[in-house]
């Protein structure tokens, strides 16, 4: 017998009545909520993830900001796997792969489309280099890769044949800082081993977003290949929650594939981020369920009145946290819902009743050996910023001085300067001195010639 899932949200302020969510009743399993900072929209999130467990169904959140992670049944500190960027899963083609990680390398580092060719083809002579010989064929599981470290050696041999490979590879240098990916021979990322009760990747320890958001992508394609694998289920086994979704967001994208294709799979997708405009017209109208909280530019509540079928100043008097509005594609209108927040929650109480002494000793080693991580890079930052605040007061010392020896050179040019106008005033006086002499030389000249005259 098919399990239903019912999911309680919170209550209409009005009248106090419980409002559900229930998946079977929307035309999609899908859910997608938006609100600004401090709206009540990540703890939407953690109530939906509370109420999911609690009726046995698997959460796999993908966390940019270790929100989430006091809730955690499997907490995946991804930075200490080896995921390769390039992997061939079963029943891939390596042409189909070379397209797809291509595309998600272009999006995360917004590369043109030149560059992105360039990706592809060192993708293409990557798996040539690890013996494949035919990229059209599916992997049937005999596949071995060289190492994703030998990709940044075919990229630096592409320098002479492409041109602006140099601007591609300073773009997209920091995917060889990565040990996650360096130091992958082939992928030690099991999704099955993640994939149990409420599981919650951590991505906030990678260097930067676009590090993030690719790992995130590459996750997402080795769980749509898992769902092709383990075949169609009307019944929902998993939900894939992403807060800041617009990370992930673009054409052809595996979030994309999956709000089109996992419902078959018995997989529902979370989506939220803090403005509408992340998501396109065309996938909230398709949702099955939209829950929207105040946000703080005009234009984005206009644009949300509009989806949620209210007028504008409904939306806009919007001002308590977990306050807003959710429109479930079997109703015409939305409904005011008050989120009911995590810490009120049955479920939350029964968590902390349940975290016996082993859980809370192995939470506490995890977020030990966490915090000193953590404090190893500030102290490597404190460190090079005592080098740096070194350099600079060097730098400033140098600069004095040069300032210094500067305004001696300037004051003796200005010292110059006057003297040679001096000089050119000597020079003006004399002249004229000389021409009066010369006129009085004529003058006692032509005197001489008139008395020599006189004299004969």
């Amino acid at each position: 017998m098919k399990k239903s899932i019912s999911i309680f949200l919170g209550q209409d302020p009005t009248n106090k009545k419980k409002i559900l969510w229930v998946p079977d009743q929307e035309k999609n399993p899908h859910l997608i909520t938006i609100g600004g900072s401090g709206s009540g929209k990540t703890e939407t999130l953690k109530a939906i993830m509370l109420e999911l467990k609690s009726q046995k169904v698997n959460s796999l959140i993908l966390d940019f900001h270790n929100d989430f992670k006091v809730f955690a049944d499997n907490l995946v500190q991804i930075d200490e796997a080896t995921l390769h960027p390039l992997e061939v899963q079963i029943n891939e083609k390596p042409l189909d792969v070379a397209y797809k990680v291509s595309k998600m390398i272009a999006n995360v580092f917004s590369l043109g489309e030149v560059q992105e060719a360039i990706i592809r083809d060192s993708i293409k002579q990557f798996y040539m280099k690890s013996g494949i010989k035919d990229l059209k064929e599916k992997n049937d599981g005999k596949i071995t890769l060289l190492p994703f470290r030998f990709f940044k050696d075919i990229l630096y041999e592409s320098e002479i044949k492409a041109p602006g490979i140099q601007k591609l590879i300073a773009k997209i240098s920091v995917l060889f800082d990565v040990d996650l990916f360096m130091n992958a021979d082939s992928t030690s990322v099991s999704l099955d081993s993640v994939i149990k009760k409420l599981s919650v990747i951590e991505l906030l320890e990678f260097p930067t977003d676009e590090v993030k958001s690719l790992v995130g992508d590459l996750l997402l394609n080795k769980l749509i290949n898992q769902l092709y694998i383990k075949g169609k289920t009307d019944e929902y086994w998993l939900y894939v929650v992403i807060d800041e979704a617009h990370r992930m967001m673009y054409p052809g994208s595996p979030v994309e594939l999956l709000l089109r294709e996992s419902r078959k799979y018995g997989v529902g997708i979370i989506l939220a981020s803090q403005r509408p405009t992340d998501f396109s017209e065309t996938i909230l109208a398709n949702a099955g369920t939209i829950v929207a909280f105040q946000t703080s530019l005009d234009k984005d509540a206009v644009f949300l009145s509009k989806q949620l079928r209210i007028n504008k100043e409904k939306f806009q008097k919007l001002n308590d946290a977990g306050l807003g509005y959710v429109l479930f594609s079997s109703q015409d209108d939305s409904q005011k819902v008050q989120i009911v927040p995590v810490g009120e929650r049955k479920e939350y109480k029964e968590i902390e009743q349940t975290f016996d002494e082993d859980e809370a000793s192995e939470y506490f080693i995890k977020e030990q050996t966490r915090i000193k991580k953590e404090k190893a890079k500030l102290d490597l930052l404190e460190e090079k910023n005592k080098k740096s605040l070194e350099t600079i007061r060097e730098l400033q010392q140098d600069m004095h001085a040069l300032k210094g020896e500067i305004e001696r050179k300037v004051y003796v040019i200005e010292l110059s300067k006057k003297e040679m106008k001096n000089v050119e005033k000597e020079n003006i006086l004399l002249s004229h001195e000389n021409d009066k002499l010369t006129s009085r030389l004529k003058a006692k000249e032509k005197e001489v010639e008139k008395l020599a005259k006189k004299a004969k």
